[in-house]
């Protein structure tokens, strides 16, 4: 919607890219994070939301808030960046083919993947330990593994947000295609 709204005359550059994608992203966080943290076995998420308010009070919805946005709107800004930059130097083929791990679309997923993998360790801190905040749980990684604690499960986390990332933008490439809206 924002590229519609934003681009009518063209495509967005680079730095517009990585605004464009951040910002979705901080919109979408602000709306997800209370339904995303793993912590709680509930049996509906009506459930979990109202629990939750009641025995730690609203503001636990949103307990890694800081984090989780350190982490996902670079990581979106960064891979929109990538990704439009990519697209860009491609051939166009209506419907674009779906994207591999090797394509320069693919590396882009692994790329954005990397550089945002130390506040993704954060983040899961943050939301495991709930008495930690954002700085403490830097403190407590860095004292505990030193630098490389910030890249545990970096290799499992690109290839998962790769594939998660290729089949989300093959689905929204076709559906633009489809309804012949400019990606």
């Amino acid at each position: 919607m924002m590229t519609q709204h934003f681009f009518q005359d063209g495509a967005p550059g680079p730095l517009q890219a990585v605004l464009l994608g951040g910002g979705a992203r901080a919109v979408a966080g602000v709306i997800m994070l209370p339904v995303t943290c793993g912590r709680f076995k509930y049996s509906s998420v009506f459930g979990a939301l109202r629990s939750v308010c009641v025995t730690e009070g609203p503001a636990a919805l949103f307990s890694g808030f800081m984090a989780t946005l350190l982490r996902d709107v670079p990581f979106s800004g960064i891979y929109v960046m990538f990704y439009s930059q990519a697209k860009a130097a491609l051939p166009t083929a209506p419907p674009p083919p779906p994207p591999s791990i090797t394509s320069p679309v693919g590396c882009s997923r692994v790329l954005a993947s990397l550089i945002t993998q130390p506040a993704d360790v954060v983040k899961t801190q943050v939301q495991v330990n709930t008495h930690l905040r954002t700085a403490e749980a830097i403190r407590h990684i860095y004292r505990e593994q030193k630098l490389q604690g910030f890249f545990r499960g970096a290799v499992p986390r690109a290839l998962r947000r790769t594939m998660m990332a290729a089949m989300a933008w093959t689905v929204y490439e076709q559906m633009m295609a489809r309804f012949g809206l400019k990606s």
